[in-house]
């Protein structure tokens, strides 16, 4: 039977180990401010390279400026912003061109060239030219890749991850209503609302199912249809009761506050993962087929 040696930390608090090379007691305490650390280092990390900072001012002057495919459109380019070269934009290790752009966001040529002359006349992208070729990238004023450069200007973190496997799946439009919701997500709850800087929670202006489509300025089908379609792919959760749909964004597509490892954003995940796995266990088709 092994025997506990006895010691003083550098604390000077007297503590118990175990004199076996590849064991030691540790406590409680320390286990758990050792596991914080972890959490919060690895939190940091997620934060600082895999996220393009999106200011709300910004976005919200787009919203009135372009239409909702080419809102999607910008939301198509986000993942391919690279950490080390500022906002220009990278497909396969090389800058972006009208061609490339294209193939990012599933779109013919002519269609792309109209487009760049869009974004780039309205200030989102910023055109250079690369020896013969036109290549692009996205304008700060707007988007900032891992950290934000407008000091005291709210903004909405939209990572990179989720976006670049998942978002290249969505159609154009939905695409774009995903962009519309970058400025309403509120900074701790993650629901949709009209109020997303409240501290007193019991006081959220929510944005449900109905009402989206009058506070973006879209028609109700394409509301309809684009919120039907972010949620079957998990960008966000609709929850029904007492008659209204509210709306969650998930924490690994848009997030706020600087840490994302907490208890509640840990258990909104939690609830995306198991409606992923009810959804691939139970039910293969589009929620129009179901009878209620």
């Amino acid at each position: 039977m092994n025997e506990f040696a006895m010691r003083q930390n550098d604390a000077g608090e007297w503590i118990q180990e175990v004199p076996v090379d590849g064991y030691r007691v540790e406590s409680e305490d320390d286990i758990a401010r050792k596991r914080e650390y972890a959490q919060r280092a690895d939190a940091a990390s997620r934060n600082t390279k895999h996220y393009v900072t999106s200011y709300h001012g910004g976005v919200r002057n787009l919203t009135s400026m372009l239409s909702l495919n080419e809102l999607g459109a910008v939301m198509k380019l986000l993942p391919y912003m690279r950490l080390d070269k500022g906002g220009d934009l990278y497909y396969e290790g090389k800058r972006m061109g009208s061609a490339e752009i294209a193939k990012a966001i599933g779109k013919a040529a002519r269609w792309t060239v109209t487009l760049l002359g869009t974004l780039t006349k309205c200030g989102v992208l910023t055109e250079t030219k690369e020896g013969r070729r036109k290549v692009y990238a996205v304008d700060s004023e707007y988007h900032s890749i891992g950290r934000a450069l407008k000091q005291g200007e709210s903004f909405t973190k939209v990572y990179q991850t989720k976006t670049r496997s998942d978002v290249k799946n969505l159609t154009v439009q939905a695409a774009g209503l995903l962009y519309c919701m970058i400025p309403y997500v509120h900074y701790e709850m993650l629901y949709l609302c009209t109020n997303p800087d409240e501290r007193d929670v019991s006081t959220l202006d929510h944005i449900t199912q109905a009402s989206l489509a009058r506070i973006i300025g879209i028609d109700e089908q394409t509301a309809r249809r684009g919120l039907r379609e972010l949620s079957k792919n998990g960008f966000v959760m609709r929850s029904e009761a007492f008659g209204a749909v509210v709306i969650r964004m998930n924490p690994d597509v848009m997030y706020r506050k600087k840490f994302d490892d907490d208890e509640y954003t840990e258990g909104v995940r939690f609830e995306f993962a198991q409606n992923k796995r009810a959804a691939e266990a139970a039910f293969d088709g589009d929620d129009e087929d179901l009878p209620f």
